[in-house]
C-alpha cells in the first residue's frame, strides 16, 4: 500500500508539472526545446473564450480537432480569455471549447453543419451556462442507491425536434439515491432509469428492468423537460421495476486485434418508435463475440453491430428488425461487412481576368468535400418506415473529407444507397462548378454517370473511383441585412435564399445557395457563383420551411423557395469577384 501510495503522489507530481508547463509554453516552444522545430508547421490559431456577458472565461481549454483525422492539439485561455494553438498543419479544424458547467453558444450559422477553421484564423467562442437536471431515484421502500440514470435530448434549444434524439449523459444515484446532470445544452429532456451502463458494469438489481421515465412513466408517457441555460430543475422519479426482456445472439466477422481484452464489436439498439438509440453492449473474442442485452419493454426494435478496426475502416452489420413481445429474442446473428467509399481528386481553375481567389497555397487540404445519403425511406401500407440496408441510426448521416496537399480525397466508411456530392471553397472568391465521375486512359476520359442528377449508389465493400470536383476562381460574396416592413415585426431567426435566375440553371444545385441570419439579421452569402438571381427570406414560422431543410438536398424544398422568389420578383446579378456589402432586403410574411 505506501509503494502504491508513493507511485500515486508521482504520477500526481508528473502532472500538475505537464500542466504548468504546459499552460506556460505554446507548442512551437516545446517543439523546440526537443530539437525538432523544423518538422513542426509554424501555423497557429488564436482567438478568445468568453461567456454571455463577454468576460473572460480564465482555465477554459481549446481543442483544434482536424478533418484529416491527424493528431489534435489543445490550449488554455488565460485571464485575458486568450488562447492560441500552433503548430498546425494546412488544413482544416473544427475548435471545441470545454469548461465545466458551460456549454458552447449555439445554434451555429448552418444548424447542421459544423464550423471548420484554417491556421492565420482568429476566432471568438462564446460558452454559456449550462442547464442542471437533478433529482433523486426512489422505490417502494425509499432512495434507490447505484441505479443508473441517463438524459435524452428530444429537441434543440428552437424547439425543434432531433431525429434522432441524442443520449448525452449517464449516471448512477449516490448513496441517498440523487443524481445530478449539470452542463446541458437548451432544448428539452427524457431523463430515464435503469441498469447502470457506464463506469465498470457489475451484476446489479436492476439488471433486467425496464427503463422508468419521468415521474414514473413508460418512453411513451414520458414528461419532458425544458430548461435553458443556467435553469436548474428538480426531476425526481418513481421507480417502476418491471421486468423486461433479453435479446441476445453472436457478432460474425469481428477483426480479431492481437491485443488482449479488446472490445470486438458494439452491438446497438434503435427503438423503431422513438427512433431513439438504446442501451448497447459490446463483445470481446473471450466470449466468441457474443451479447446480451437486458431490460427491453415490448417494442419493436433495430439491432447492428459496428465495429472499428485500427485501420479506420469500419465494419459494420446489415440492421436487422426485431419484434420484443412476450418472450426474449435470441439466436440473432449479425455478420460485419466493409464499408463503401469514394475516392477522387480535386480540380482547382484560376482565372486571369478573375484573380480574386484567396488561399491557393493551401486550396486543397481546406476544401471540404461532402456525401450525404439521399435513399428515401420505403413506407408500407401501415405507414411504418422500412430502411433494410442503412440502420435508422445513419439514414440521413453526411461523410465529409477533405483534399490532401495533392487534391486527392475519400470519403469514407459509407452506408449502402445513393449519395449525393457537394463541396465547400476553402477561402472567398472559390466556387463549387462541377462534379463528375469518368475514368482516364492516357489523355482520353470516359464520362461516367450524371453525378449532378444522378447521384453515386454504393454497395457494401464497394470503392468507387474516378469522381473529379471542379473548384474555379471568380466567386462572388454578398452581405446584407433584412429588413421589415414598415408596422411590422421580424421572426427572431430567418434563411436568406439565393435560386438562379436563369432558365438553364434551375437544375443546377450548385446555384442555389442559404444562409442563416445572425441576431441582427445580418446575413453573408460567400462563394457564389456569377450570374443572375432571385433573392428571398424565409421565416421557420413558415409551413412549408423546415429550419433542418437544406436547398440543395431538398427537391420539392427547393421548387417550393424557387417558386416563391420568382413571385417575389427580387432580382441581383453578380459579376465575377463581386463583392456586395450593406445589401438591405426587405421581407413581408
Amino acid at each position: 500500500m505506501r509503494n502504491q501510495t508513493k507511485i500515486y503522489f508521482v504520477l500526481l507530481a508528473a502532472v500538475l508539472v505537464f500542466r504548468v508547463n504546459g499552460w506556460a509554453q505554446p507548442a512551437s516552444a516545446v517543439t523546440k526545446a526537443a530539437g525538432t522545430e523544423s518538422a513542426r508547421p509554424a501555423g497557429a490559431i488564436t482567438g478568445r473564450v468568453i461567456n454571455s456577458a463577454g468576460e473572460p472565461l480564465f482555465g477554459a481549454s481549446v481543442s483544434a480537432v482536424p478533418l484529416n483525422g491527424a493528431r489534435s492539439q489543445a490550449a488554455y485561455v488565460n485571464s485575458k480569455g486568450e488562447f492560441k494553438i500552433d503548430g498546425l498543419e494546412p488544413g482544416l479544424y473544427r475548435l471545441l471549447a470545454s469548461m465545466a458547467g458551460y456549454v458552447p453558444l449555439t445554434p451555429s450559422p448552418v444548424p447542421t453543419e459544423p464550423v471548420y477553421y484554417h491556421p492565420g484564423d482568429s476566432v471568438t467562442l462564446t460558452m454559456i451556462k449550462g442547464a442542471v437536471i437533478t433529482g433523486t431515484v426512489t422505490g417502494p421502500n425509499g432512495p434507490l442507491v447505484g441505479v443508473g440514470v441517463f438524459v435524452t435530448r428530444v429537441q434543440d434549444e428552437e424547439g425543434k425536434k432531433l431525429t434522432p434524439p441524442i443520449t448525452l449523459r449517464d449516471r448512477s444515484t449516490d448513496d441517498r439515491g440523487m443524481f445530478r446532470f449539470y452542463g446541458l445544452p437548451p432544448g428539452a429532456y427524457i431523463v430515464g432509469a435503469a441498469r447502470p451502463r457506464v463506469g465498470v458494469i457489475v451484476p446489479s438489481a436492476y439488471d433486467n428492468d425496464t427503463p422508468t421515465y419521468f415521474p414514473s412513466a413508460t418512453r411513451d408517457t414520458a414528461t419532458e423537460i425544458t430548461v435553458r441555460d443556467g435553469d436548474e430543475v428538480t426531476t425526481d422519479i418513481q421507480y417502476r421495476a418491471e421486468p423486461g426482456h433479453a435479446v441476445s445472439g453472436k457478432v460474425v466477422g469481428v477483426f480479431e486485434s492481437t491485443v488482449r481484452f479488446t472490445p470486438g464489436a458494439s452491438v446497438s439498439l434503435v427503438d423503431l418508435q422513438s427512433r431513439t438509440p438504446l442501451t448497447g453492449t459490446s463483445t470481446t473474442a473471450i466470449d466468441n463475440h457474443s451479447f446480451a442485452i437486458y431490460g427491453l419493454p415490448a417494442g419493436e426494435y433495430e439491432i447492428y453491430a459496428l465495429q472499428y478496426p485500427p485501420s479506420g475502416e469500419a465494419l459494420r452489420s446489415a440492421p436487422q428488425r426485431i419484434s420484443v413481445r412476450d418472450s426474449d429474442v435470441a439466436g440473432l446473428s449479425l455478420t460485419l461487412a466493409p464499408l463503401a467509399s469514394i475516392e477522387g481528386r480535386l480540380v482547382f481553375e484560376n482565372d486571369p481576368k478573375a484573380a480574386c481567389a484567396q488561399r491557393k497555397e493551401t486550396a486543397a487540404p481546406e476544401t471540404i468535400v461532402k456525401a450525404w445519403r439521399a435513399t428515401p425511406e420505403k413506407t408500407d401500407a401501415n405507414n411504418k418506415t422500412e430502411s433494410l440496408t442503412a440502420s435508422l441510426s445513419f439514414a440521413n448521416t453526411q461523410t465529409v473529407s477533405a483534399g490532401d496537399i495533392k487534391g486527392s480525397f475519400t470519403l469514407k466508411n459509407l452506408q449502402p444507397g445513393n449519395y449525393r456530392i457537394d463541396s465547400q471553397p476553402p477561402a472567398s472568391g472559390w466556387y463549387l462548378k462541377s462534379v463528375a465521375i469518368g475514368t482516364r486512359t492516357g489523355a482520353v476520359r470516359t464520362a461516367g454517370p450524371n453525378v449532378l442528377r444522378d447521384g453515386i449508389s454504393v454497395k457494401n465493400g464497394e470503392h468507387v473511383t474516378g469522381l473529379t470536383v471542379t473548384i474555379t476562381e471568380g466567386a462572388s460574396r454578398l452581405s446584407g441585412r433584412i429588413s421589415a416592413v414598415e408596422g411590422q415585426n421580424l421572426p427572431p431567426r430567418m434563411m436568406v435564399y439565393l435560386v438562379p435566375g436563369e432558365r438553364e440553371a434551375v437544375d443546377n444545385v450548385f446555384r442555389f445557395y442559404e444562409a442563416r441570419t445572425g441576431a441582427d439579421q445580418t446575413f453573408t452569402i460567400d462563394h457564389i457563383n456569377p450570374g443572375r438571381y432571385f433573392i428571398v427570406a424565409h421565416s421557420p414560422a413558415d409551413k412549408d420551411n423546415d429550419p433542418g431543410k437544406s436547398i440543395r438536398r431538398d427537391s420539392s424544398f427547393r421548387a417550393a423557395v424557387s417558386q416563391r422568389a420568382a413571385a417575389a420578383k427580387k432580382e441581383i446579378s453578380f459579376k465575377p469577384c463581386e463583392r456586395i456589402a450593406d445589401y438591405q432586403l426587405p421581407y413581408s410574411p
